[in-house]
């Protein structure tokens, strides 16, 4: 199978994280606020999710696949038709995006780019952990749990943080859990999860999971509802992750209002919608953060879509989101604008854009995020107010 066969197979799946999870003897933490984070792998393309409909070059450099009946926001940009949802919540003020924007980056790789992305670290493969795992190591969070095969990267950096991940399989049988509890009894490091263990196999004895509902539970909505069942609990997780794996890829035949584009941003909306419903009332204190590790080239290419870019746009919704705006340094489509003559540059270091929602998730001033080694990033005064910072 050649590389962009498996990039094309890989699109279908997505998985699910949480972190920040307190055990059931912790302090509950309802007044904490939530983050749900969400992978769009694959570089989306930031002029197909939010057209600048003021910019007189888009229809030009896009006569295919521009974006013709968008979603007004304001006057310079739109929103995809697609995304009807995030479009109700910019009218409720629970929508800003961050446009032309993502990090220092030019390498146009998905391998280095999604390694950055998760590390926050610029150069890839120097860091064995991320950005959000460092960061609740640094807030000192009690525990952590992902549901996910392995622990994502992004997560990692947390120290007591496990993974689990739902299935149909049998439980184990009773034999078995005493055998593994008396194996791991004298070892202060294994005992604890002899109880995670068996904690986790009786909540499956209990549940009703066949094949059928734990493919309903890895589609995106039943991704959502999950991290929001368990999200909105007072105990529950602060952080959770949704990866949505390569579907952003659309080297060709991308698609405008309608199209392969078009199908993954209605996938996001779904997530959003179904997520924003399930939290119930923890919806005004929570933020959904997009991240993706690159843009896409502005001109539409040869096969009617395009290609690896640089600059992109960023979502954040939620009862934090404290006014519905477009945070941009927005320099034009002309070529000379351009990064290269080809790509969106990034006028806006995408990674001050994380540390503003660490700030207001884990209250971990710009300062500390920099000298204790959670994000390096550079400040930009187009951000302030976004989340009332």
């Amino acid at each position: 199978m050649n590389r962009r066969a498996f990039l094309k197979q890989s699109a279908v799946f997505a998985s699910l994280s949480f972190t920040g999870f307190a055990p059931a003897w912790g302090q509950g933490h309802a007044d904490k606020p939530r983050l749900l984070v969400v992978l769009l792998r694959g570089g989306m393309d930031g002029l197909t999710a939010v057209p600048p409909v003021g910019d007189v070059q888009y229809n030009t450099i896009r006569p295919q696949i521009g974006i013709n009946k968008p979603l007004r926001l304001n006057a310079d940009f739109g929103l995809h038709p697609q995304l009807e949802t995030m479009h109700s919540m910019w009218q409720a003020g629970q929508l800003a995006v961050v446009h032309s924007t993502g990090f220092q980056y030019t390498g146009r790789s998905h391998f280095e780019g999604q390694d950055i992305m998760q590390t926050g670290v610029m150069k890839p493969y120097m860091s064995s952990s991320g950005w959000i795992g460092r960061a609740m190591e640094q807030a000192k969070i009690n525990s952590g749990v992902a549901i996910s095969i392995p622990m994502p990267l992004i997560l990692r950096g947390h120290n007591k943080a496990i993974t689990q991940f739902p299935n149909w399989m049998p439980t184990l049988r009773d034999r078995d859990l005493a055998t593994v509890a008396k194996m791991w009894a004298d070892d202060p490091m294994l005992r604890p999860y002899s109880d995670l263990i068996r904690d986790s196999n009786l909540d499956k004895s209990l549940s009703s999971m066949n094949k059928e509902s734990f493919q309903n539970i890895r589609s995106i909505r039943g991704l959502a509802r999950s991290a929001a069942i368990s999200m909105r609990s007072e105990s529950g997780p602060r952080v959770g992750l949704i990866d949505m794996t390569h579907g952003f890829d659309t080297h060709a035949s991308q698609g405008a209002e309608q199209g392969s584009h078009a199908d993954r941003l209605r996938d996001l909306d779904q997530l959003i919608a179904t997520f924003r419903t399930d939290m119930g009332p923890q919806w005004g204190n929570t933020v959904v953060l997009t991240i993706t590790e690159f843009g896409r080239t502005a001109a539409e290419n040869g096969t009617n879509g395009t290609d690896h870019g640089v600059g992109s746009c960023c979502f954040l919704a939620g009862g934090l989101v404290t006014q519905a705006k477009i945070y941009s340094d927005w320099r034009g489509l002309n070529k000379s604008a351009l990064f290269e003559e080809r790509d969106l540059p990034t006028t806006i270091d995408v990674s001050a854009v994380y540390a503003k929602v660490l700030e207001r998730v884990f209250a971990l001033s710009s300062q500390t995020l920099v000298e204790k080694g959670v994000l390096e990033h550079k400040k930009s005064s187009l951000l302030n107010g976004l989340l009332g910072l």
